[in-house]
């Protein structure tokens, strides 16, 4: 019995010693850590789901773009440009021909972007954000490309990741949409994957 006991506790003490570095591990990436304010550039891309509207389905798009921005460490406020386009069909009769007609939606949103790092200069940081500006969209599947000016916001909730002291990569989640273009509601969901590099 206090042998089995013996060998119960060595195991006991073997395993939490062995977590101990992942312990560790997982402390040190999501530690802050001192970092210093600056302007950083960066790009990103996804994809992007233009949500079905009335008569309309559309397919999985992609989304491309960047921005400009500045670093408080904490808080940071960007400029983004970005450009989705889903193909989709319209499920009844259009002037441009009988249904379903085939077409895309293009969008070129122009935005201004409030985000806040919950733990700046982590090798993780969470963060999350919103967005408003001016989007350039097309107004039906089948019509003129951009030429319908929209209000437009975002909600944003991501993962940053710095990897080098200048380095730095995001995964994040959006929810995207403008007042109504015309024919549909537009309402996106992006899945989106940025780098930028912070001086």
């Amino acid at each position: 019995m206090k042998k089995s006991m013996l060998v119960a506790s060595a195991l006991v003490a073997a395993s939490t010693v062995g977590a101990l570095p992942r312990g560790a591990e997982a402390q040190t990436l999501f530690t802050p850590q001192p970092s210093t304010p600056g302007v950083y550039v960066g790009g990103l891309g996804g994809l992007n789901w233009l949500l079905n509207s009335g008569a309309n389905q559309f397919d999985t798009g992609y989304a491309v773009g960047g921005k400009v921005g500045y670093d408080f460490v904490g808080p940071r406020l960007e400029f983004e440009a970005l450009y989705r386009n889903n193909t989709g069909r319209a499920l009844v009769p259009t002037p441009f021909g009988p249904a379903p007609a085939q077409g895309q939606i293009n969008q070129l949103s122009t935005m201004v972007n409030g985000l806040y790092d919950f733990l700046p200069g982590a090798k993780l940081t969470p963060y999350a954000g919103a967005g408003i500006g001016l989007a350039f969209v097309d107004p039906t599947i089948m019509g003129c490309s951009l030429c319908s000016t929209q209000f437009a916001y975002q909600g944003i909730v991501g993962l940053g990741y710095n990897v080098a002291p200048h380095w730095r990569i995001d995964l994040d989640a959006r929810y995207y949409g403008t007042t109504n273009p015309a024919t549909y509601s537009n309402n996106d969901i992006s899945l989106m994957m940025g780098v930028s590099y912070k001086w």
